[in-house]
């Protein structure tokens, strides 16, 4: 909703990261659950208000910043515009002199309140590093469907002009000169019995290879509108390697969906989508740590204090972080393990450097942090 501070809160991005990380402290972090009318979870204005009790009293005791009235006014009016509101997503708030900002969140979160010299947003990389948009490419047979993710969503994308939404219309089916068959008399008798008729693996080859060439006229004529962005196929195991046979594109994504998407609701494509890129960032994080480890020496740290400095001087590389959930309501980041952590990750993103995820269990027993350092 739109309110009185004119803040529209729109579905916190990847491209969001870089300019949140730009800001220094105070810098306030409040995660606000879903409310619904009629439900139990307390309303938007009750834990907002809550939240901004917590933030006075931290200021106060940290004497961060001396206007905090000031500072803590775009709040103020956001709880007295969401007394009345029934219905909310969960969303999160950033404020620090200067700039106010309120986000909707893809997943569900927990009442939290962070007072730090940097935005909390380690809790959001998981969901926000992965990739975030590219193409769906549907394949079968009788009808192709390209689709379009971004950031959770799913859009259907119309197919270039002139290029054949099926098999039959690229006339890769059409039926060829000779039936080829072989015969195979029923019985142990050769008398008056009917013959038995199947196809022949000749038959299956030629119909693989006009598939191919279907695929092949798809890739070619795909190309011209992806223009680089990633592809994601969808179909059945023969389909899909059939098309990779078929395509040149330098940019088709690892692995696929299995399955077939026509009959599927964009909802439910955008939902498997989703889950197919967080598994497939989760792989990619376990592989770079994988390589730090076995490549280990002075440009590698472990060491969590040492990763940081690196980060404060930019000399991280790439880091993978070892996030969970952290329950309860948190109003200081400045000496937790937490707050160390995300701030690598802020000034990592700043400068520029690759960052990925993995549950803090999956870091054993390196600690939480593993960075490879440009100098």
């Amino acid at each position: 909703m739109a309110s009185k501070t004119g803040v529209t809160p729109n579905v916190l991005r990847a491209s969001d990261l870089k300019s949140l990380c730009t800001h220094d402290g105070p810098c306030i972090t409040i995660t606000l659950p879903a409310y619904y009318l009629g439900t139990r979870a307390l309303p938007y204005a009750t834990n907002l208000k809550t939240a901004v009790r917590v933030v006075e009293q931290e200021l106060l005791k940290q004497d961060r910043y001396e206007d905090r009235e000031q500072l803590l006014a775009p709040i103020h009016q956001l709880a007295k515009d969401l007394e009345d509101c029934e219905g909310e997503p969960d969303s999160v708030i950033f404020l620090s002199p200067g700039m106010f900002r309120r986000f909707y969140l893809p997943g569900p979160v927990l009442p939290r309140t962070i007072v730090g010299w940097y935005f909390h947003l380690l809790p959001f990389l998981d969901q926000l590093i992965v990739d975030r948009e590219f193409y769906i490419l549907g394949l079968n047979e009788k009808h192709l469907r390209l689709m379009r993710y971004s950031d959770g969503q799913c859009r259907e994308v119309a197919l270039p002009y002139g290029l054949p939404g099926n098999a039959e219309a690229a006339g890769a089916f059409a039926a060829p000169d000779h039936m080829l068959r072989d015969r195979s008399l029923a019985g142990h008798s050769s008398g008056a019995q009917p013959a038995v008729l199947f196809g022949t693996s000749l038959e299956r080859e030629r119909a693989h290879e006009r598939l191919h060439e279907f695929f092949r006229l798809v890739d070619q004529g795909l190309s011209k509108i992806l223009r680089g962005e990633p592809l994601l196929i969808s179909g059945v195991d023969y389909e899909v390697a059939i098309y990779r046979r078929a395509s040149a594109y330098r940019f088709l994504m690892e692995d696929h969906l299995a399955g077939d998407l026509h009959d599927e609701s964009m909802q439910e494509i955008a939902r498997r989508v989703s889950e197919y890129a967080r598994v497939q960032a989760r792989k990619q994080a376990e592989k770079q740590l994988r390589l730090l480890r076995e490549t280990a020496g002075t440009r590698t740290s472990f060491d969590i204090h040492r990763i940081l400095k690196a980060a404060e001087e930019g000399r991280v590389s790439k880091v993978i972080l070892g996030v969970g959930d952290q329950a309860g309501l948190q109003v200081s980041e400045s000496a937790s393990q937490e707050g160390l952590l995300n701030a690598i990750a802020v000034l990592s993103i700043r400068s520029g450097s690759e960052v990925f995820t993995l549950p803090a269990s999956a870091m054993a027993p390196t600690g939480r942090a593993a960075a490879s350092l440009r100098y």
